[in-house]
């Protein structure tokens, strides 16, 4: 049987220039060793989200010494709900290129243990201008609002946009600064393969194609959704006995998820937020549990 074997390659073009041989880079000695991956002295990346007056901003402030980079200024009629005194935040924040300018400050933040984004929502809504201003539409023309872009381009740039304030926060977090970004509640329609799409309560950011809540939803090692407990519809009305709670653990009907809180509690439990005071949550991620429901 015999082989044929394939001609050689010239690596000149019939111009006479010399054409470069591709190959593999060329690789960097590294000595690499293994160790246990704990996420030891980094911080932990939270995301709370329900609807307004609900007390999200109310639970940031019992974070870990936390300082706000509030964009809703909903936060500066608020004072700590155990301290009574005001709550720290940056001064100056006036656009999207602030917030990041702040968050790659890591020195700003030497005093805090935690960096509050108060809101995600109000920040995506911020970023569009940003994008405008800095990003150029098709063939170098200016945009002039996000579907001057093309079909889905603006959406993309904007998940970009999105992406960069997270980065800014994964270095935060290697520093042992806690993150929290809150958000606004709002139902997104849910794919489902098997049968009928559905509603799913979120954190409110984009959640079209490429899906904005999807990679924050991921960032995140603990979503925190406040809503009220036992709520019952009769007659299309719906009551509860107005306690608030905080769920962790999901359900096909809204976000929810935690990294290391299904260690400490059995999943399905739902954390007492029963007064503007009741840090159980806290102590639960960061020290000595409180109550549940």
């Amino acid at each position: 049987m015999s082989v044929k074997i394939p001609p050689k390659v010239s690596s000149k073009v019939s111009s006479g220039n010399t054409r470069k041989k591709i190959g593999m880079p060329k690789a960097v000695k590294k000595n690499f060793t293994t160790a246990d991956w704990n996420g030891d002295n980094e911080g932990e990346k939270v995301i709370i989200y329900g609807e307004s007056g609900m007390g999200k901003s109310t639970l940031s402030a019992m974070a870990p010494t936390p300082v706000f980079i509030g964009l809703d200024d909903g936060g500066r009629k608020l004072l700590h709900p155990k301290t009574g005194k005001p709550l720290k935040f940056v001064q100056g924040i006036e656009g999207y290129g602030d917030v990041r300018a702040a968050l790659q400050q890591p020195d700003l933040f030497d005093d805090y243990e935690t960096v509050v984004i108060d809101t995600a929502t109000e920040l995506q809504d911020i970023a569009i201008p940003w994008m405008l201003d800095n990003i150029s539409g098709p063939k170098g023309s200016t945009a002039k609002n996000i579907v001057d872009y093309g079909y889905n381009k603006g959406w993309s740039h904007l998940y970009d946009v999105m992406k960069y304030i997270l980065n800014d926060c994964d270095t935060l977090i290697k520093r042992g600064k806690n993150v929290i970004i809150v958000c606004q509640s709002y139902p997104i329609k849910v794919a489902n393969p098997g049968g009928d799409d559905f509603l799913c309560e979120a954190p409110h950011l984009y959640a079209g194609t490429p899906s904005i809540e999807a990679l924050y939803r991921s960032w995140a090692d603990h979503i925190l959704r406040i809503a009220y407990i036992d709520t019952r519809v009769k007659d299309k009305k719906a009551s509860s006995a107005n306690n608030r709670g905080i769920f962790f653990s999901p359900e096909v009907y809204y976000r929810a998820k935690s990294r290391t809180l299904d260690r400490k509690l059995e999943v399905g439990t739902v954390v007492s937020f029963e007064s503007k005071q009741d840090d159980s949550i806290w102590q639960y991620m960061f020290g000595e549990a409180g109550g549940v429901e």
